[in-house]
């Protein structure tokens, strides 16, 4: 298949000079073959720190080392574009991007979180499918090398899981919606849809999370509020157990989610079920109401 030009919107989070090195590069290790990076939109939300303060660096690396034409518009990027990587930090402003980019009729990926709410998610999918538009979400640590050997095959078997990462918050994505979404997306890969029930317990530096299944299964997540980057978990089945450590994976874990990205654009079918990807934004809500409803245990560190 011919190599895919691709547009970006949204160069306010570091994903987009990852991804665009990536594909764009042909030295680099672990470079993704399939499409480049050729046009981009700088969109930003003025209201949000994370995005205003980095978008004009990001959008200066991208021009000047990375060979992207920077854009005047949506318009402009869909149009010369085959596919579109939505990659606009601020997801309060996902569906209002998506009904831009829906006359064009081109694969978009949306990178985490899809939407903050069940309601935006579901009316993402709704136009998705009511003007045949194929879509995906997800995070990069769906697809880690680690932790995609860990259940590959398993996936019935798995009885509980436990997962550990970095936890900030941003107050306009409140709760797990920003950074804890990727921890969620490893919990709900592995144990697939029908959670529940949550319980969340808070301590000084991290909280800790028990999300129960329908059937018996459970998850028990511990979110670190200072940020870092090691993620793991423990996976359990019937018979045994399995750590996971994906720091010490060799392949970068947005390697892994761009092979998959761009054979979504190629095949124009998502790899991550449309169920899963609403689960995650369940999960998120259920966790951050009863987070918001105080009703979560507290418990201080013994001095």
């Amino acid at each position: 298949m011919r190599p895919l030009t691709i547009g970006m919107i949204g160069l306010d989070t570091s994903h987009c000079l990852e991804f665009t090195k990536l594909l764009n590069e042909p030295e680099h290790p672990f470079h993704v073959e399939g499409g480049t990076v050729a046009f981009a939109f700088p969109f930003y939300s003025e209201d949000l720190p994370i995005s205003k303060d980095r978008v004009q660096g990001y959008t200066e690396t991208l021009r000047d080392e990375l060979s992207v034409k920077i854009t005047s518009s949506i318009a402009e990027t869909a149009q010369a574009s085959d596919a579109i990587l939505l990659t606009a930090v601020d997801g309060r402003k996902h569906l209002e991007l998506f009904k831009q980019l829906v006359p064009y009729k081109i694969p978009v990926f949306l990178d985490k979180p899809l939407a903050l709410s069940m309601a935006e998610a579901r009316e993402i999918y709704a136009l998705a499918e009511k003007h045949n538009i194929p879509i995906m979400s997800s995070s990069s640590l769906r697809y880690a090398d680690s932790l995609k050997v860990a259940i590959e095959n398993k996936k019935d078997e798995i009885s509980s899981i436990y997962v550990h990462g970095p936890l900030p918050m941003q107050p306009t994505m409140p709760g797990y919606f920003w950074y804890g979404i990727h921890m969620i997306e490893m919990v709900i890969t592995a144990m697939g849809i029908g959670a529940n029930n949550v319980t969340v317990k808070t301590s000084n530096d991290h909280e800790t999370v028990l999300v129960e299944w329908e059937d018996g299964r459970h998850a028990t997540i511990r979110g670190e509020y200072e940020w870092h980057s090691r993620f793991g978990a423990t996976l359990h089945t019937k018979d045994r157990f399995q750590h996971v450590d994906i720091t010490k994976d060799t392949k970068p874990f947005y390697a892994c989610l761009l092979e998959q990205v761009i054979q979504f654009f190629q095949s124009k079918k998502s790899p991550v079920p449309k169920e899963e990807t609403l689960e995650v934004i369940k999960l998120i809500e259920m966790i951050n109401n009863k987070r918001n409803m105080g009703t979560f245990l507290v418990s201080q560190k013994s001095d």
